[in-house]
């Protein structure tokens, strides 16, 4: 297949951030990583830490993550989450993004409860879906659009015939390198490093209220979060207005097999 796909880089490992990398933790945080095995540098670069280093956080992507990420900013900063958008929080909580040598230490030490969520790989492919190519609210959808359209993307033809593209150019974008798949979309036992990293917890999105709450008390904070922060949302994709068909239920469970398993959906 000659179609385009978009895939992340193999290295960062660029002359514009070796030479930004003296100036900004971001970076900088890239360059560091670069020593880290290739499947490892995305979960790492992922992970969100507590103000008080005692709860570490590995985002995977459609999976509550923006949720999440808001709580563990609360927790640390008196039950307000983030005016903006949290992922580019570099305050009130550490964010490897931009914090990676402050991280590594607590994460290699296995001094914080760890803990990521899973969602079914059937939700979550249409939630990604929909993110990008349906409600156009993701700011890196650009990247996607030209791909996509090679692929047969065509607004006016509808979510069903869509998204039988949108898992096109998924299984063409896993046959080119499954690795650099877009994290939003990609299998989530790549994105969680699965069998590298010991979690204490793997929470669900499909139980979050209680999972959330176990996490945290297991983690040695039990009063959190109160229920008016578990009452919002943040970055939910709209309804689907179509059905996943059978056909297409079966080229999910095909495509995510590894994270059927992994998970036990």
């Amino acid at each position: 297949m000659d179609k385009p796909v978009y895939l992340a880089p193999d290295t960062n490992n660029t002359l514009v951030n070796r030479l930004l990398a003296p100036f900004f933790p971001r970076y900088r945080v890239l360059m560091e990583l670069e020593r880290e095995p290739l499947h490892m540098r995305g979960p790492l670069r992922n992970l969100i830490l507590s103000h008080d280093k005692r709860f570490l956080f590995l985002r995977n992507q459609k999976c509550a993550c923006t949720q999440t990420t808001q709580l563990l900013y609360a927790y640390g900063n008196l039950g307000e989450t983030y005016p903006g958008n949290v992922h580019r929080a570099d305050k009130g909580i550490y964010a490897a993004r931009y914090r990676w040598p402050d991280i590594r230490p607590v994460f290699e030490a296995h001094m914080a409860y760890l803990f990521t969520f899973v969602r079914h790989p059937e939700t979550r492919a249409h939630s990604a879906f929909r993110n990008f190519f349906v409600d156009q609210k993701n700011i890196a959808r650009h990247k996607h659009m030209g791909p996509m359209k090679a692929h047969g993307y065509d607004p006016a033809r509808g979510e069903d015939y869509n998204f039988d593209v949108f898992l096109d150019y998924v299984a063409h974008t896993f046959e080119i390198d499954r690795l650099r798949t877009d994290s939003h979309w990609r299998l989530q036992v790549d994105n969680v490093a699965w069998k590298d990293i010991r979690f204490d917890a793997v929470g669900r999105v499909e139980s979050y209220e209680a999972d959330i709450r176990r996490i945290f008390a297991e983690g040695g904070a039990p009063d959190f979060p109160p229920a008016h922060l578990l009452a919002e949302r943040h970055n939910v994709s709209g309804a689907a207005r179509t059905a996943v068909t059978p056909a297409q239920r079966a080229r999910i469970e095909t495509l995510y097999a590894p994270d059927y398993e992994a998970f036990g959906y």
